[in-house]
Order: C-alpha cells, then structure tokens, then sequence
C-alpha cells in the first residue's frame, strides 16, 4: 500500500489528496516524447533522482491516481509549439517555396496551423475535465501564437467548460511574464477567478526567463489575480521568499524541486522545510509533474520533511488546493 492510500486512514488526514500539478497526453508515444523532448537542466545533477516510468496517457493517469488514493489530478495543460510548427511546415503545400513572398505566406500559414492546433488540444483537455471526476483542467495559452484579442475569446468559449485556470509556461514558449501580450489574459483571469498556474525558475535562451522577482510587476499590476508559481520558484528557489513576503496572494507549488532536493542548485531538505515554514505552509501545494515523476513518491518527500506538523502536511497534502480550487 502506498503512503498516499495511507493518508486516508490518518487521523490527521481529513483533507482530501490533490495533486495541483500534473500533465496528461493523448497517448502513450506522444507522453514518452515530451518527456525525451523535454531537458531538465536547471538544477545540476542529481543521480539520486527517481523519474517515473509511465508515459502519461488518461489511463496511465487514471490507474495511478486511483491506486493512490487521490481525490483530484489537476491537469497544467502545456500544449508543444515546437512539435506543432514542424507538423505543419511539414504539411506544407508544396506550391510554396522558401524564399520571397511565398516564404511569407507559407510562415503565416504555418502560424495559423499552429494557433488553431493549439485551440483544438485545448478544447480535447476541457472535454476530459468536464466528464472525468477525478480531473480539473487548466489550459494552455502561449501568446506567441494569437492575438490577445484570440487569446481572450478562447478563453471565453473554454469558460463554459469548466476550465479552473490556465498555465503559463514563460521559459519554454519564449516571453518574460510582465510581457504585454498576457495583460488582456490576466485581466481576464482576474475578472473571471481563473487561476493562473506558471513555470518559475531560470531562463536558459533569449530573453525568456520566470525567476520568482520577475512575476512582482504582475503581482503589482493585478492584486486579485490567483497566481500560483510552479516549483517554488526552481533553480532561483531563493527568490521565493521574498516574492512571497511582499505579496501575499502569491502562492506555490512544490513539484519537481522536491524531487530534486539536494542537487547543486536545489534546496536541501532542511532548505526546503525552512523555505516552506517562512513562506507559509498554507500557501504551498503538493504537485508531482507527472507524469515525469510518481505522484505517489511526491507525498512520501512531503511527508518527510523536517519540522512540519500534520496540519502543515494536511494543508499542503489537499488543503490548500481544496480552498483555491473552490472544491466542496
């Protein structure tokens, strides 16, 4: 039996077991190949570091979840532009060259195929949420791709869903997050209480980066809006604190960096512990990042941290997610 089936017959363990951060593919070789497409560089290496060995499809999901006595999966849906703009330059008719006006016109082509790519695997993941139980969806939104115009009229229409927010992913999709294309969205998002659920840590190409002090213009600009930073803030984990100290509706996830503990630029343990304790431990979530790691595992480490009380462990365990998600 897994320590998370176990928490359901703690007596400290009333609060429901949500995993705030989690990925969900359409099948098995599209999972395998985000996971192979996907370079975790940030924190230095660390051999000690267990990944998962499922590939993420909706069974895998729903198998693992169940087994593991969860009550929510909350799928960051994180739609890869890279792959789609290869598929359809690949698609590309062959009457265009590459060179001059017919270059321009197959780029735009190719950009429309992209955007309306990403609205149809947004619409796939809504579907998902809306008749699965277990799942509460946020979509994805690369500004890169619409017009904040687009952008915001998708939104709309996914708002009828039952979408809980969307996710932002900064590093990968090659923007800052104070960049104007996401005003129109954060107003939405804070109009609306859609959570916002980004990436944070260290950018690594262009002038694409999500550090914790990057995200406190936002947090100036849009004092209501529900911002939750993914993995405590990463490789520049030390900036967490006082982003979180200056703004108080800022809150965390601690996937993948509690995996990562101990690694060159990771926190220790006892780091971990003391970052959680000064930040608030009603403020941080559990969150697993599968399906590159077990969520299961993710609940062992939190359970294994130094100096927090059950009812830190509850709040972060399901708490916290139940009050921000709204959940009966």
């Amino acid at each position: 039996m897994t320590l998370s089936s176990q928490l359901s017959k703690a007596p400290h363990s009333n609060s429901p077991l949500i995993d705030i951060h989690v990925h969900l593919y359409e099948s098995k070789e599209s999972g395998s190949n985000a996971k192979d497409s996907y370079v975790i560089w940030e924190y230095g290496e660390d051999p000690n570091v267990e990944f998962s060995t499922v590939s993420g499809d909706l069974e895998e999901l729903s198998n693992t979840y169940k087994t593991g006595g969860f009550d929510r999966a909350v799928v960051v849906h994180l739609f890869d532009t890279a792959l789609a703009r290869a598929e359809a330059k690949a698609r590309l008719s062959p009457k265009y060259s590459r060179e001059g006006e017919n270059l321009l016109k197959a780029n735009l082509e190719i950009d429309i195929a992209v955007g309306q790519a990403m609205i149809e695997s947004n619409k796939w993941i809504a579907e998902i949420g809306q008749t699965d139980p277990l799942i509460e969806v946020m979509v994805t939104v690369d500004p890169t791709l619409l017009t904040p115009k687009e952008l915001v009229n998708h939104l709309s229409d996914l708002a009828n869903k039952g979408i809980v927010g969307i996710k932002l992913h900064p590093v990968s999709q090659g923007y800052l997050p104070s960049d104007p294309r996401l005003f129109a969205i954060y107003d939405v998002c804070s109009d609306a209480g859609l959570i916002v659920l980004s990436h944070s840590g260290l950018g690594h190409h262009g002038g694409a980066s999500a550090r914790p002090s990057e995200f406190a213009s936002v947090l100036s600009q849009w004092p209501n809006l529900q911002l939750v930073l993914a993995h405590l803030g990463g490789a520049a984990w030390q900036e967490a604190e006082e982003l979180a100290r200056v703004y108080p509706q800022v809150v965390f996830d601690l996937s993948e960096i509690i995996e990562w503990e101990g690694a060159p630029n990771a926190p220790s343990q006892h780091d971990m512990s003391t970052l959680i304790k000064n930040i608030g431990a009603e403020r941080v979530m559990l969150g697993s990042d599968f399906p590159w790691y077990d969520p299961s595992r993710t609940v062992d480490r939190v359970m294994g941290l130094p100096g927090l009380g059950p009812g830190e462990q509850a709040a972060i365990l399901g708490g916290n997610a139940t009050s921000l998600l709204r959940l009966d």
